[in-house]
């Protein structure tokens, strides 16, 4: 199974819910822009689950094809790398608060002393706060 090409049927399925996901993620973009002001919370974040959930999508269609012609169970979960998988539906978690705490410069949430996650995403988002007060080569 590991060295034959994915089938024809497959490819074509999966290009298109990438193809879907592209559209939805320069829709992201484009609610980002200054005239969307009044909208841009709502619509950035249906078009981001959406883009989402269409890469999910995608994922389990190659995951149910790879099942389909004998992937082993440990090797398919190895492959879906289940340990990063979490729901929205719990809303953002402590790492997601700790992030937009260093994009807007404020002070560090707790745990964010501690090497692990929540540090790391504070960290990641200080650096990016960072670079917004820089030019763009390429706006």
């Amino acid at each position: 199974m590991e060295d034959t090409p994915m089938p024809e049927p497959l490819w074509r399925a999966v290009h298109q819910l990438v193809s879907e996901t592209v559209q939805q993620c320069q829709e992201v973009l484009r609610y980002t822009e200054p005239d969307q002001a009044y909208d841009w919370q709502r619509m950035t974040l249906y078009r981001a689950t959406d883009a989402a959930d269409t890469m999910d999508m995608a994922s389990m269609l190659i995951a149910a094809y790879c099942q389909h012609a004998g992937m082993s169970k440990d090797k398919l979960e190895s492959y879906l790398q289940l340990s990063q998988q979490h729901t929205r539906a719990a809303g953002p978690t402590g790492a997601d608060r700790a992030h937009v705490a260093g994009l807007l410069s404020e002070d560090p949430p707790a745990g964010a002393d501690r090497p692990g996650l929540v540090r790391m995403r504070y960290g990641r988002g200080e650096r990016q706060a960072e670079k917004a007060h820089r030019p763009e080569d390429d706006p």
